[in-house]
């Protein structure tokens, strides 16, 4: 993975299902969600608690079930969802899902085979889980997925290609790791690759129980999967001495869940008095519920910690494109 980075960080994203694979019930409408920008080059994006909170609203008041907030290259997306009652059971060709789940229940039924039966899809040999909030379930391409006993379930839906991926531009020298304070740091869990036939899962118990270790042993990641193009998901804290960093062509989104930290973007890092700080830059606060995104070459930096944990979502938002455009 290429970062300054101690410990690179996930990557993924959410996206509307394309017409093949619509959650719509067919024959309701649905109102038009808002405008999805493209991410920026050169530019952080923020999305405050607030508004995002006001997408989840707006989607259960229309039915609608889902609130795209960009679209990235190789199908990379972020989006607000909820499901609704007649959504079916899907599998995406290329895409892969991570779930984060933020509010309510559900059954997540996954894995088996989608077959039809008395007419409609179901899933059949497949493994039920009851999902509640700060679960994640990892869902790779074609993989069957339906989401049933839905009760006010709210989720952070990242999206983004696995398979079909093809290298554009030569691989980037690998970069100096950042410098910190010369402790011993306790290793962090084994990282597996991510599945590519079943579905993968973290309980919240188990993600609370990384953020504690990595806050014991000063280590500021622990991150829960590898996989292409530089994708991957990390339980993330800050420590006071981490400097500001830049990453080439692999891109930051910060998903805020506890505590609070200001966010120091953009600018140009300077030296100043022995030290890298940013000059020029965005100042803002960061709470539960809020979303950063960072591109490749934009400086980023933590500072005023107060008990901040935040999920990292890392992936390639260059060097890549898919062989073909799926469905």
């Amino acid at each position: 993975m290429h970062s300054n980075s101690l410990i690179a960080v996930g990557a993924c994203a959410l996206v509307l299902y394309g017409p093949v694979v619509s959650s719509q019930p067919a024959g309701q409408g649905v109102a038009s969600a808002p405008a999805v920008p493209n991410l920026p080059i050169g530019k952080t994006m923020f999305w405050g608690a607030a508004e995002t909170e006001a997408r989840w609203k707006e989607n259960e008041t229309l039915q609608r079930s889902n609130s795209r907030l960009f679209n990235g290259p190789t199908n990379i997306s972020a989006n607000a969802r909820i499901v609704l009652s007649g959504d079916p059971p899907l599998t995406h060709e290329t895409t892969a899902d991570l779930w984060i789940v933020t509010a309510g229940s559900a059954i997540a039924r996954t894995d088996g085979q989608l077959i039809t039966a008395n007419g409609a899809p179901s899933i059949s040999n497949g493994t039920q889980r009851n999902l509640h909030p700060g679960d994640v379930l990892y869902i790779p391409p074609g993989v069957p997925h339906h989401f049933t006993d839905v009760k006010g379930f709210r989720a952070w839906l990242m999206r983004f290609d696995t398979i079909g991926l093809m290298r554009t531009k030569p691989v980037p020298p690998a970069e100096a790791p950042a410098v910190r304070a010369a402790t011993p740091i306790a290793p962090a869990p084994p990282v597996p690759n991510l599945a590519t036939d079943k579905t993968m899962f973290w309980p919240t118990a188990d993600l609370v129980a990384r953020w504690k270790d990595d806050e014991v042993n000063k280590r500021i990641n622990s991150r829960i999967y590898n996989g292409p193009a530089n994708i991957s998901a990390n339980v993330r804290i800050v420590l006071p001495n981490d400097p500001p960093l830049t990453h080439v062509e692999t891109a930051d989104l910060w998903l805020a869940m506890e505590g609070e930290a200001v966010a120091r973007t953009d600018g140009e890092i300077v030296q100043v008095n022995g030290a890298n700080t940013i000059r020029n830059g965005v100042a803002r606060t960061m709470r539960p519920g809020d979303l950063l995104y960072v591109p490749p070459g934009v400086p980023h930096h933590f500072t005023d910690m107060k008990g901040f944990r935040a999920w990292l979502i890392r992936y390639d938002v260059e060097g890549w494109a898919q062989r073909t455009s799926p469905q």
